[in-house]
């Protein structure tokens, strides 16, 4: 017992032994070594830094998810303005700098703020840039404002990026084609269009814009295969169907035109375009109660111009149908009182109808109509032209029926005078229409006045030695 007990107490006094050895080493300092101690601030200021940025990393991060929850529920105002007021925030990092400047754009976008959305939109992208990131989202957002701004060049540019990233995405060609078209770049639209059908030849309307664009470039045969396809493949759109029928009828082929404008028919009943275009190409092949119909019908789905009721009228005047054709011509004429056709034919049917007066009053106001317009101006460019052709007869030919329809004008009575003053020996016409001319014209024309006061003075010795008519002061 006292062996073991002994035993015991040797291995208690070794273990307190060596226990005191440790305590009493150099190298033990309260449980931790001296370098150990020294490292200790540093770690603890490593780790405090480390908190500092995850704890602004993640606020930046709540703050991008908090604002595009916002703006998904429509928050527009309050993304835009909590937006701006962080703007000069240095603590964001460039990742979320970039998300705000996006969201920011798409705010403003949704707003129809666009040139604030491109704003945000660049700077977002200069920070992407600056990054190495992708910039195919800013860059198709900002082709959208620059479109919406009708800024086709800058919107080109942008879809044009867009694509340079990403070759196979359809709706950004879509999108650089359309910008293209808007521009009139024909050419290049022209392009774009024909990858889209190489892509799609089912989509009808890209064979119909690829048809617009050659129509643009005078590539005409080239476009009516174009809006063939088009219209095999959507028979039912009016302005495929206007565009081909335009397109046969300027070839001469007015029959294809009307098989395609009564294919649309089927589908499109109430379409007045189409009722038009129908119309017209029947009027043109001379059937004229089929173009009677037609432009019944036009009236009937809301096309009430001046035109269809004058072609009404005119059909039933070809027709000899007077009494029937009266109110049509009448109408237009309420709608479009300028138009010397529509007076023209009611004096025709005035006239057919026996009303005399009404006939004389519409014919007169036709023949004032027409002297009114081009047709006077016409015969003075041509008389002009004969003038310096030489061919002196033809030339005051031509002043003289531009006389009789505007008596008044006086340019007319001065070219008359210088023809006769320079073909012609007796000058006596030559200064009867000096004369004519400068009583005429006051203010007006300073330096004709001159010319026929100084021919006047000039003549003077020459209408005394003929002692002709002219020589009287008239």
């Amino acid at each position: 017992m006292l062996n073991l007990h002994g035993r015991l107490w040797l291995l208690l006094t070794c273990v307190l032994v060596s226990a005191g050895c440790v305590a009493s080493s150099p190298n033990h300092t309260g449980g931790a070594s001296p370098e150990r101690a020294a490292s200790t601030p540093d770690s603890t200021r490593s780790a405090s830094v480390d908190r500092d940025t995850t704890r602004r990393s993640s606020g930046s991060d709540r703050t991008v998810q908090t604002l595009r929850a916002a703006y998904r529920e429509g928050a527009y105002d309050a993304v835009v303005r909590r937006i701006r007021s962080r703007e000069r925030d240095d603590s964001l990092h460039s990742s979320a700098s970039q998300a705000l400047h996006v969201l920011l754009g798409r705010a403003e976008q949704a707003r129809g703020r666009h040139t604030a959305a491109i704003d945000a939109l660049r700077a977002a992208r200069r920070v992407a840039g600056d990054k190495g990131r992708s910039t195919v989202a800013i860059d198709r957002a900002l082709g959208d404002s620059y479109a919406a701004l009708y800024r086709w060049r800058k919107a080109a540019s942008a879809f044009e990026r867009v694509l340079d990233a990403r070759p196979d995405d359809r709706a950004a060609r879509q999108a650089l084609a359309e910008a293209h078209r808007r521009a009139r770049a024909w050419p290049e639209a022209r392009v774009q269009y024909a990858q889209l059908v190489r892509a799609d030849a089912s989509n009808g309307r890209w064979w119909a814009r690829l048809g617009q664009c050659n129509v643009a470039l005078n590539q005409t045969e080239r476009a009516r295969r174009h809006f063939m396809e088009a219209h095999r493949r959507v028979p039912q759109s009016a302005e495929v169907a206007l565009s081909l029928s335009r397109l046969h009828r300027t070839g001469g082929d007015r029959e294809a035109a009307r098989r395609v404008v009564d294919t649309t028919l089927t589908y499109q009943s109430g379409d007045p375009r189409l009722w038009r275009r129908r119309a017209d190409l029947a009027f043109e092949q001379e059937d004229l109660e089929k173009a009677r119909r037609a432009y019944v019908r036009t009236l009937a789905a809301g096309d009430s111009s001046a035109t269809v009721y004058r072609r009404i009228g005119l059909v039933d005047v070809r027709r000899q149908q007077y009494a029937r054709a009266l109110p049509f011509l009448r109408q237009s004429l309420r709608r479009d009182s300028s138009h010397a056709r529509t007076t023209l034919y009611l004096g025709v049917t005035y006239l057919r109808l026996d009303s005399l007066r009404r006939a004389s009053t519409y014919l007169q106001r036709t023949i004032d109509q027409e002297a009114n317009g081009p047709i006077t101006k016409a015969l003075e460019h041509h008389g002009a032209t004969h003038s310096r052709r030489g061919t002196v007869s033809a030339a005051l030919e031509a002043y003289k029926t531009a006389l009789r329809l505007r008596p008044g004008r006086a340019e007319l009575y001065f070219r008359l005078a210088t023809v006769y003053d320079e073909h012609y020996r007796d000058k006596a016409p030559a200064a009867r229409y000096y004369r004519r001319f400068l009583r005429a014209t006051a203010d007006a024309l300073p330096e004709l006045r001159r010319y026929a006061e100084s021919r006047l003075d000039a003549l003077r010795p020459t209408l005394h030695m003929q002692q002709g008519p002219a020589s009287s002061n008239e």
